[in-house]
């Protein structure tokens, strides 16, 4: 009569063997979760019980994984932000543009997780119009009302993000005739250079000794 090999097995959700519960090179398994596992010792790799991972695993692996070979997935989970030596630009959905005709009122699924959506809106001549509203219904869903029935589009923008950084002035084209402009309309002037005035000067001042002035005498 043939021989049946039945291994160590628990039929609890999520229960995991202990070195306790196995001898070095023995196998157990959860029959419930469909989870393998080895104990494994000695004195270069310790003495611990190790997992068996099957392509439907489910669960979280701790340690690293190294793979010879590309990996396939439907999506990735998590920031990202331990990533190294990635060789390819791997970029993020950052706006949605949503098409819509004679309506007074548009909901566009953006789908884009954010609390902070930057919204607008144009007509099919890529004017902008400025709704009556615009409500921001969840993280992925915002809601464009119009006083009247509109046709055009929403874009709809991922926001929230933080700039930094700084730009010579210099560099900032217009900068300089705006703040002359900015002072002659407020008419402030600190300087220690000599100023030469062409016509008559009224108005009061505080403490100021005035040696002499061009264009006549008071």
């Amino acid at each position: 009569m043939a021989q049946i090999v039945r291994l160590k097995r628990s039929t609890t959700a999520g229960s995991k063997p202990t070195t306790s519960n196995l001898s070095a090179g023995e196998l157990a398994i959860n029959i419930n979760d469909g989870r393998v596992f080895l104990r494994k010792s000695g004195s270069a790799v310790g003495d611990n019980i190790k997992e068996f991972v099957t392509l439907d695993h489910e669960g979280t692996l701790t340690g690293s994984l190294n793979i010879s070979g590309s990996i396939t997935a439907s999506y990735f989970v998590g920031d990202g932000s331990g990533l190294t030596n990635v060789s390819v630009t791997i970029g993020e959905q950052s706006s949605v543009r949503s098409s819509f005709s004679g309506l007074s009122t548009v909901s566009v699924d953006h789908n884009l997780d954010t609390p902070n959506p930057l919204v607008q809106v144009y007509d099919n001549n890529g004017y902008q119009i400025l709704p009556k509203s615009i409500q921001i219904s969840n993280n992925n869903t915002v809601v464009v009302t119009f006083d009247s029935a509109e046709s055009g589009f929403v874009v709809v923008a991922n926001g929230g993000h933080l700039i930094s950084g700084s730009i010579a002035a210099e560099s900032i084209s217009g900068l300089d005739t705006t703040i002359k402009e900015k002072l002659n309309t407020e008419g402030v002037i600190s300087s220690s250079a000599q100023i030469t005035l062409s016509g008559d000067v009224t108005g009061t001042a505080g403490a100021t000794v005035i040696s002499s002035i061009d264009g006549g005498s008071i």
